[in-house]
């Protein structure tokens, strides 16, 4: 009897432990489907409850914003107005329409009817209204339920339009950043801004919830790019009060770094009235800053670099300028022809008031493969430099192969920056970036991250610098384009003001309707002189010299940017 109890005790106590272990195996899977559903499956949960309690009516897809460097804005980012707060400045007046939820008195409803036909059928929806008054589609939604005005605002701010870029008719990016950075912008066309009501199980709206703005779906990304809003503002602004109605492009970069702080283009387009520049003559879609132009006496910088690494010329070489030189059976003259040339002059002079002769006969000395090189080292013409932008259908600059045949003629117009070579604005900035920065070549950076929402993903710019001239050969460079602005062909322009540069006015080939040849005006440089801040490139179509355009937007810039950098 006494064995018989102690089994039956071990038997009960096994049971006991079996009926314990089983339910903290329960009470941990009950743990773990707990933690999944609130930690793993929660917010797409969340988000089917709400879809079971709401109507949403979409307004447009889910876009991101644009950022200078500053994180003010340059593209999205505006508040949709919706109810009463409608925004005098909204580029589009719309409103959203629940049918299931319209309601009101029958005099307001046949309105409603003839405004939007079929305005109780169908699904909830978004229509835009063009041409009606703020203050009736207001007024109506206050009569009738069922319906909220919606007032959508310009996605941009009108700068650096070139470089922001704009959208199809079916909100997708078709040029810019808007197009470069599409997967981070429209966020793989997952979201939708939407009109939110919260309604019952027969899905009418719920008195008193309201409706309210939304993004359905994935939320997009954006974009941060190294413009800097305040430089842009200037920049445009300086051009258009020196040239209105001039074609032409502006770019201001940082020697130290590369990073472009502003890109202008003119003339510029309406972003959110594309077509209306298809066909324009002046083609405003163009960005002239990363097209490429004949460079006129802005190559001089890179001849006067190849002679001066080559050692066949030094700042101090002095040459004879009679106003007039042979080269290959053909005549070039100086801008100084006509009194007799500059007569002795230094090549740092010949710089400084840009003496034609002085460098076709430094180019005869060089030869074309070393001043070929210089080019190429300074980024003209490079696939490098373009891509570095970020920017979809950037063109590059031209020079001749290295081991091109030249004849004299055809390098002296080399040397002078016409027929045989083209540059863009931006790399003229880039090349005069080496010069400012002790002569280290940074590639002009635009975009510097960019961030996908959904995936976390970051996405950073980070290009090799490279050294492009001697430290000694930039310092001379330096020197002598400090001349042009302080006693050259620049003085009358910017003297007084700390800075260097180099004018330049190029052929175009172009000629009027009276016959009278078409220039293209240059100007860029460097400021402080001493200490760089920035670099600035300047072009102006069909003006009459650098010294006489290009140089003043380039000295209006810097009066009014330099105080930003301390």
């Amino acid at each position: 009897m006494i064995g018989w109890g102690v089994g039956a005790t071990r038997r009960n106590a096994s049971r006991l432990n079996f009926l314990i272990g089983l339910v903290i195996v329960c009470f941990g899977l009950l743990l773990v489907r707990l933690a999944w559903i609130s930690l793993v499956r929660g917010r797409p949960l969340a988000a089917k409850a709400v879809e079971q309690r709401s109507v949403d009516a979409v307004i447009r897809l889910a876009r991101g914003p644009i950022f200078d460097r500053n994180m003010e804005l340059l593209a999205g980012g505006t508040s949709i107005g919706l109810g009463g707060d409608l925004g005098e400045d909204c580029a589009a007046l719309a409103v959203a329409i629940f049918p299931q939820s319209i309601s009101g008195p029958g005099d307001s409803l046949d309105k409603l009817e003839r405004m939007i036909p079929g305005v109780l059928d169908g699904a909830p929806r978004v229509i835009r209204l063009p041409g009606y008054d703020r203050k009736e589609i207001v007024g109506m939604a206050k009569a009738v339920t069922g319906i909220v005005p919606i007032s959508i605002p310009s996605r941009w701010s009108g700068l650096a339009s070139h470089v922001v870029g704009y959208l199809t008719g079916s909100q997708v990016g078709a040029e810019g950043i808007e197009l470069a950075f599409e997967r981070f912008l429209g966020g793989g066309g997952q979201g939708r801004d939407v009109v939110r009501a919260m309604c019952d199980s027969r899905g009418k709206e719920i008195p008193g919830l309201g409706v309210r703005l939304a993004v359905a779906g994935e939320e997009p990304g954006w974009v941060r790019l190294s413009i800097d809003r305040r430089v842009q503002e200037a920049v445009e602004r300086a051009f258009d009060r020196r040239a209105p109605g001039l074609a032409g492009a502006v770019v201001v970069m940082d020697p130290w770094t590369g990073q472009v702080m502003a890109m202008a283009s003119r003339p510029s387009y309406d972003q959110n009235d594309v077509s209306s520049s298809l066909a324009r003559a002046d083609a405003p879609l163009l960005n002239r800053a990363v097209y490429p132009y004949y460079p006129g006496s802005i190559f001089k910088v890179v001849v006067a670099a190849a002679a001066l690494n080559e050692g066949a010329r030094m700042p101090g070489s002095v040459y004879h300028d009679s106003g007039a030189i042979q080269a290959g059976g053909h005549t070039f003259r100086c801008h100084a022809f006509e009194r007799g040339g500059h007569g002795d002059i230094t090549f740092a002079d010949a710089m400084a008031y840009s003496c034609n002769t002085a460098f076709v006969d430094a180019a005869l000395a060089v030869g074309p493969g070393p001043i070929v090189d210089a080019a190429r080292a300074l980024g003209i013409g490079s696939y490098e430099v373009a891509a570095s932008t970020c920017l979809p259908n950037v063109s590059t600059g031209q020079t001749p192969p290295r081991q091109a045949r030249m004849a004299a003629a055809e390098l002296a117009n080399f040397a002078l920056g016409q027929s045989v070579v083209k540059v863009t604005p931006l790399e003229v900035a880039t090349m005069m970036c080496a010069v400012a920065n002790d002569g280290i070549l940074r590639h002009p950076t635009l975009v510097l991250e960019a961030v996908h929402s959904a995936s976390g993903r970051v996405m950073k710019m980070d290009w090799e610098a490279a050294r492009a001239l001697d430290s000694g050969v930039a310092s001379k460079l330096r020197s002598m384009l400090s001349g042009v602005v302080s006693y050259g062909t620049a003085q009358d322009a910017l003297g007084g003001l700390n800075a260097a540069g180099k004018t330049g006015t190029a052929q175009t080939g172009r000629v009027t309707e009276t016959g009278q040849p078409i220039y293209n005006a240059w100007f860029a440089g460097f400021a402080p002189a001493d200490h760089p801040k920035v670099v600035i490139s300047v072009l102006v179509e069909g003006a009459e010299s650098g010294a006489d355009l290009a140089a003043p937007i380039f000295g209006d810039i810097c009066d009014e940017i330099l105080g930003f950098f301390g």
